[in-house]
């Protein structure tokens, strides 16, 4: 009978300290994405570039992200998570203080595109951990409470950023997330364990890489994993993106009133990701997600009514939203638990490809309503939303023959392994 590994028994005994180490791993990207976005006017003036400019830092941020996934991913299975981990906050110290004390307008991107390499080498492997200490429901339970997180955190970080630039300069946000990262990277040095065994580990060589990724794409159930994994987000992040249009353009909000609403989802996301948790205790996953993508349909096709009907009001808007984010909370943790479980080995390369998915895909879906929009009207952000789910849904039925957790095994109460 073989001993339980160190990481395994961390998560056994130490539960809430886990969980909250991949929590913290994972908040990484969206603060570093959106705690900025209330200062790019600031940083405009002070580049002396226009303020749609300075949306170029986004871009290369998240073009540094897939960087670090596509990278940081074999090299987790080649090197073992901890090295990975810890290099990416030592990287994305660095890049903060570049951002914060740079005073040209290239090097800000320069050190945005390090910010992101560094950003996706620590997100992909706080959900490689995952699957490594678990599986299951076990690992949809974990990815549950950290993906909660990750959705929600987007949502709180701009009002962060406000509440900064309104004490101090814009500089002392990317000061802050260096500290941030500084301080999460000392607590993984300090607490997180080695979920990658040396025995499990593949030599990191090209060859070996592009045969990596070609295994895990090639796999049985992947596409439709991918195209379901990208829906809560996808939603999100167009939610995002055109946030400030629809609340404080159409409805007219206030800055106060603004910030409320936008609030008001980070409770829809965490009564929608606290029914998973318990919903995991009587349903499959896969009937949970199911469940959600009718509840969150629902609620897109109610936002579509108001876009074609024209009776766009605080008290029609804002509660359709409040649906369709909240279920989306349901859908990824489940998605992302099942799709983990396709494979037995290869899960940084397997993570590195659904988190690059995910933020390039999502942020796609994000810039395609912003550019739509023609500023009298809200119908492009439901169509893109409906797009996404739509796809997501397609997706669930790809996947109805491959999903782990709709395994016979997995039906009669056995654990799925891979």
């Amino acid at each position: 009978m073989t001993s339980a590994s160190p990481s395994k028994i961390a998560l056994q005994h130490h539960p809430a300290r886990f969980t909250l180490m991949l929590a913290l791993m994972v908040a990484l990207a969206p603060l570093a994405t959106d705690a900025y976005l209330p200062a790019m006017p600031s940083m405009a003036g002070d580049f002396g570039v226009d303020e749609h400019r300075i949306g170029l830092t986004i871009t290369m941020f998240f073009f540094g992200y897939a960087m670090g996934q596509l990278g940081g991913g074999p090299l987790s299975d080649s090197l073992g998570r901890r090295p990975v981990a810890l290099s990416g906050f030592v990287l994305f110290l660095v890049a903060g203080l570049g951002c914060a004390l740079t005073r040209d307008f290239h090097w800000l991107l320069f050190w945005r595109v390090l910010q992101g390499i560094a950003t996706g080498m620590t997100g992909g492997v706080s959900r490689t951990v995952v699957r490594d200490v678990a599986t299951g429901k076990d690992a949809a339970r974990l990815m549950t409470n950290v993906t909660m997180v990750l959705m929600t955190a987007p949502l709180i970080a701009p009002s962060l950023g406000a509440l900064v630039i309104s004490l101090s300069h814009w500089t002392t946000i990317f000061f802050a997330l260096g500290v941030y990262g500084l301080l999460v990277g000392l607590i993984i040095h300090r607490w997180l364990p080695e979920t990658h065994p040396p025995s499990e580990r593949t030599p990191f060589k090209p060859r070996n890489v592009l045969r990596s990724y070609r295994d895990i794409l090639s796999t049985r159930g992947v596409p439709g994993h991918l195209m379901l994994i990208l829906c809560g987000p996808g939603i999100m992040f167009t939610f995002i993106t055109n946030a400030s249009y629809l609340y404080q353009g159409l409805l007219g909000m206030t800055p106060p009133q603004f910030a409320l609403a936008f609030g008001a989802n980070v409770v829809a996301m965490f009564v929608g990701n606290r029914l998973n948790h318990v919903g995991l205790k009587h349903l499959r996953m896969r009937t949970l997600v199911k469940l959600a993508l009718g509840v969150q349909l629902t609620g897109i096709c109610w936002l579509l009514g108001l876009g074609l009907s024209g009776m766009i009001s605080a008290a029609t808007m804002i509660p359709g939203m409040l649906v369709v984010l909240g279920a989306g909370a349901m859908i990824t943790p489940n998605v992302m638990a099942d799709y983990q479980s396709l494979f037995a080995r290869g899960h940084g390369v397997a993570n590195a490809i659904s988190g690059t998915t995910l933020f390039l895909g999502g942020g796609l879906y994000g810039a395609i309503a912003s550019l739509w929009l023609n500023g009298t009207d809200m119908l492009p952000v439901p169509l893109v939303m409906l797009t996404a789910c739509l796809i997501g849904s397609i997706g669930f039925w790809i996947t109805r023959h491959t999903a782990p957790s709709n395994q016979p095994s997995a039906r009669s109460g056995a654990t799925t392994s891979a």
